[in-house]
């Protein structure tokens, strides 16, 4: 067993500083890169992501075929919860709010989003954290490389999130002073689900495929909501522009792949 104040220090600080670092590169990559194509490469991520879930939620238990029992059923009724939940807050956020919720709300929604799998991760970290033979926390989680991996992950996350921020500023013509503490705001809650469930997790015993079943769920809303953007005007119909989106969405997809190598790796 880990003490609890080191592993939740390491969690907390890991995860904040890879999604602060992630949102901060956003904006500065904004600077210089068109928010459509920064969007396609975030969307290359977020798919990567969710074939990281789906595996982490058994794919549904999928491979139970029709005999998984009551386990199944909740595993599939999460997986449902968690979408259709957050297409319904979309479609509230947008009729309540004529001009588009703001530069900030749809962000909220979109981090929340891809945070839910968090509670996965923190589960099972805390859970790790807990019954682990091992002295070392690197070791227990398999070397430096596996840290490593996690906060690149946890980086391009968040640089997915504030990309689609990006888009949202652009159409609302945000002032710059604010530019900051929407990103804290959204680093907050981005990380709140890990955090949360890392301390859960580490004093009461959970299957994190729960958790993991919603968030590939939540998941399916933030590909669907970014895509939307991608698309949606004159660009559509240029095939230069097609072709540019499609080498940043590959780019975005192969980033994550080369983090996932380095989990790898180490395994």
């Amino acid at each position: 067993m880990l003490p609890f104040g080191e592993s939740f220090a390491a969690w907390t600080i890991s995860t904040g500083a890879a999604a602060l670092g992630g949102l901060l590169f956003a904006l500065l990559v904004g600077k210089y890169l068109k928010p459509n194509y920064f969007l396609a490469f975030s969307l290359g991520v977020l798919l990567w992501v969710f074939t990281d879930v789906i595996d982490e939620a058994g794919k549904l238990d999928v491979e139970a075929s029709f005999s998984g029992g009551w386990e199944q059923v909740i595993i599939v009724v999460l997986f449902i919860a968690g979408a259709v939940s957050f297409f319904y807050a979309d479609r509230s956020t947008f009729s309540s709010t004529p001009e588009g919720a703001g530069a900030i709300t749809m962000p909220l929604l979109m981090a929340i989003a891809v945070g839910v799998h968090g509670l996965g991760e923190g589960i099972a970290f805390g859970a790790v954290s807990a019954t682990t033979p091992f002295a070392s926390l690197v070791i227990a989680f398999g070397g430096e490389a596996s840290g490593a991996a996690y906060v690149v992950h946890k980086f391009l996350e968040a640089a997915a999130i504030g990309s689609f921020y990006l888009v949202c500023r652009a159409s609302m013509k945000t002032p710059p002073s604010k530019h900051l503490r929407d990103l804290a705001l959204l680093a907050v809650v981005f990380i709140l689900p890990s955090i949360v469930a890392m301390g859960v997790g580490y004093y009461v015993q959970f299957d994190a495929v729960y958790f993991y079943s919603m968030g590939t769920g939540t998941l399916v809303y933030a590909i669907v909501r970014m895509a939307g953007p991608l698309f949606v005007d004159g660009k559509s119909l240029d095939s230069g522009y097609s072709l540019k989106a499609g080498l940043w969405f590959t780019a975005g997809f192969l980033c994550v792949y080369l983090a996932a190598l380095l989990h790898s790796f180490v395994s």
